[in-house]
């Protein structure tokens, strides 16, 4: 039996407005099986 571990990748902000996190995840929607947003 084969498991398959994964990875996950988390972009975090830490300063309000554009720090530019909006390009690395546009780039990652492209390789990646799935994406989670969270905005609050």
């Amino acid at each position: 039996m084969r498991v398959n571990t994964g990875r996950h990748v988390v972009v975090v902000g830490t300063q309000w407005g554009d720090e530019g996190k909006g390009k690395v995840v546009d780039w990652l929607t492209d390789h990646a099986q799935g994406v989670v947003r969270f905005q609050g």
